[in-house]
């Protein structure tokens, strides 16, 4: 197998439906963000120059996004001693990307999801979750958007970049409905906001779908012809979870692989694999 384990699919059509509907999740983020008395802020965009300089390609869609929306800042506390904040940061430009955090190598997180060029790190959080969007490096489709934690755990959250920030712009709309914002002469409530958004975010009140996996040795002889492609080519003891039923939260354990592995995605992210790796 390659080092780079790459999703199989065909070129994606670029629609002007997809890009006007990312266009209006960057409108809603922004209005959300006027109305939250700064509880919400909304990045600066990141231009064209900027993007065509990542190791993944962006598609006009995306592109469409992100010059609007560079990330979005969420404060989720408020120290009343000090006035010290805390902070949910949905970032695009994300510096994990780069496989540094300040001084810290990170790179191993950046292997950790596939390699570098096979997804675009967009978020993580308090509970060490590092959530990223599959990005086939061929074609130039960004496809689901997935979190996994250090081990082997790992879920789907969300069939795409823009509806999950529509689930985001969801949650921060409920948020901000019992913060107090938008009333006459009244100031947010940080404390009732925070709350709720923690209650909501990132999966909230969301179903969650266990998802087996099953060995590539196995699959080899399957008879469906998707999942017979996506185990060609890696080692026997490699695994892989069917998604394309779920059409919420999918969740799937690889548990079986040991301390770690390397994922990868296939059919546009409807096959999620995970093969054993030693960290290195």
């Amino acid at each position: 197998m390659t080092d780079r384990m790459t999703d199989q699919i065909t070129t994606p059509v670029i629609t002007t439906a997809g890009t006007a509907s990312a266009t209006a999740t960057a409108a809603r983020l922004h209005r959300l963000a006027e109305a939250s008395g700064g509880l919400v802020v909304v990045d600066p965009g990141i231009d064209d120059a900027r993007m065509d300089t990542w190791p993944v390609p962006v598609p006009e869609e995306v592109r469409a996004l992100l010059r609007s929306v560079g990330g979005v800042r969420v404060t989720v506390s408020r120290s009343a001693v000090n006035g010290h904040e805390s902070h949910e940061h949905v970032d695009l430009d994300h510096c994990y990307n780069r496989g540094r955090y300040g001084s810290a190598d990170v790179s191993w997180y950046q292997e950790h999801a596939g390699g570098v060029g096979t997804h675009w790190f967009v978020h993580t959080d308090h509970g060490d979750g590092h959530t990223y969007v599959d990005v086939d490096p061929r074609t130039g489709a960004w496809g689901p958007v997935f979190q996994f934690w250090d081990a082997t755990d790992t879920d789907r959250v969300a069939p795409s970049l823009t509806v999950w920030l529509d689930h985001l712009a969801d949650c921060l709309e409920q948020a901000l409905a019992v913060a107090g914002t938008g009333a006459p002469g009244t100031a947010a409530d940080v404390g009732a906001f925070g709350r709720r958004f923690g209650e909501l975010w990132p999966d909230g009140e969301r179903h969650t779908t266990s998802v087996e996996d099953v060995t590539a040795a196995r699959l080899r002889t399957s008879g469906d012809d998707v999942l017979r492609a996506a185990a060609e080519g890696l080692p026997d003891d490699a695994r892989l979870a069917d998604l394309r039923s779920v059409t919420g939260r999918a969740a799937v354990d690889f548990w079986a692989i040991g301390a770690t592995c390397r994922y990868a995605r296939r059919a546009g992210g409807g096959v999620l694999v995970a093969v054993p790796w030693d960290g290195e």
